[in-house]
C-alpha cells in the first residue's frame, strides 16, 4: 500500500472512531470499594482458640484420608500426643546400607496384651511413673483394673488392663498411659476418624493394623484387631483399647479422673 493510501485510510479510521457511540465506562474501582466494604461488615467465623482450628483440621483430614489415594498422598502421619498416626505403611528403601551403618533395632513381636513385661501393682506404679494415674470410672462395674504393666520405653509408658469377667484369658478393654519420652506409631488403620475427648481434639483408629513402641535400638510390635481412641491431658497421652463403639469409648474416656 502507497504512503497516501496509507495516509487515506488513517484519516478514515479516525473518523469513523470519532463518530462511534462507545458504552460508558463502568466504575470498576467504585464497584470494587463497595465490595470490600460489604465483605468488611459481614460476620466472620474466627476461631479464637487453637482447640477450633484443631478440631477442624482433624474433621478435614478424616474425610480425606477415607480416600485410599488421597491417604497414600495427602500427608506423610498424624500426630497426636506421642503416638503418630501412618495412613500408609512407609515405602522401604532401596539404597544398599554402609558398612560402616548401624545394625538395625531388634524386633520383638507381643502377640498378646496379657504377655507384656514389667507386670507390677497399681500402687508401686504411682511411685514410678512420675505422673498422676487416672482410672475411668465408667462403666460402673469396672473397677481397678486386673493387670498392671509398666514399662520403660525411652519414657514411662503404662497399661492398665480389665478382663472379661467370665473369660480372665480375654481382655475386656486396656489403657495406655504414656508420659514424655515415649514414641508409638500406628500402620495403616481401617479407618481414621477425628472426635473430641471432654472438648479436646482425639483420634479414633480401628484394627487391624500395626503397633509400634520405639525404645532406642529395640522395637516392640503388636497387631491391633480392636478399636482405639486416643487423646492426650497435660502431656499425657492416652490410648483406649476396646470392642466398644465410638461412642462407648467417648464415654469411657470421659470418665478417667
Amino acid at each position: 500500500m502507497t504512503k497516501p493510501a496509507l495516509e487515506d485510510l488513517e484519516t478514515n479510521l479516525r473518523e469513523q472512531a470519532a463518530a462511534f457511540n462507545y458504552p460508558p465506562t463502568p466504575d470498576v474501582v467504585g464497584g470494587v470499594r463497595q465490595r470490600l466494604a460489604a465483605e468488611s461488615r459481614r460476620p466472620s467465623l474466627r476461631l479464637t482458640q487453637p482447640l477450633g482450628a484443631m478440631v477442624i483440621i482433624l474433621v478435614v483430614l478424616s474425610a480425606l484420608l477415607a480416600v485410599p489415594q488421597v491417604r497414600a498422598e495427602l500427608l506423610e502421619f498424624l500426630q497426636i500426643g506421642i503416638v503418630r498416626i501412618f495412613p500408609v505403611a512407609p515405602t522401604p528403601t532401596a539404597t544398599p546400607l554402609p558398612l560402616t551403618a548401624t545394625p538395625r533395632p531388634t524386633t520383638t513381636l507381643v502377640l498378646s496384651l496379657i504377655d507384656l513385661a514389667g507386670e507390677t501393682t497399681l500402687e508401686e506404679a504411682q511411685t514410678q511413673t512420675g505422673f498422676v494415674i487416672r482410672l475411668p470410672t465408667y462403666p460402673p462395674d469396672l473397677g481397678p483394673p486386673d493387670k498392671v504393666f509398666l514399662q520403660d520405653q525411652g519414657g514411662p509408658m503404662l497399661v492398665l488392663i480389665w478382663l472379661e469377667p467370665d473369660n480372665s484369658s480375654h481382655v475386656r478393654l486396656s489403657l495406655h498411659e504414656f508420659g514424655e519420652g515415649t514414641f508409638a506409631e500406628k500402620f495403616e488403620p481401617k479407618v481414621i476418624q477425628a472426635t473430641t475427648v471432654d472438648g479436646q481434639p482425639a483420634v479414633w483408629a480401628e484394627g487391624p493394623y500395626l503397633l509400634q513402641i520405639r525404645n532406642g535400638d529395640h522395637v516392640t510390635q503388636r497387631l491391633v484387631d480392636g478399636h482405639v481412641l486416643i487423646w492426650e491431658v497435660e502431656e499425657i497421652t492416652y490410648r483406649l483399647e476396646s470392642a466398644l463403639t465410638l461412642e462407648e469409648a467417648r464415654q469411657i474416656a470421659e470418665s478417667v479422673r
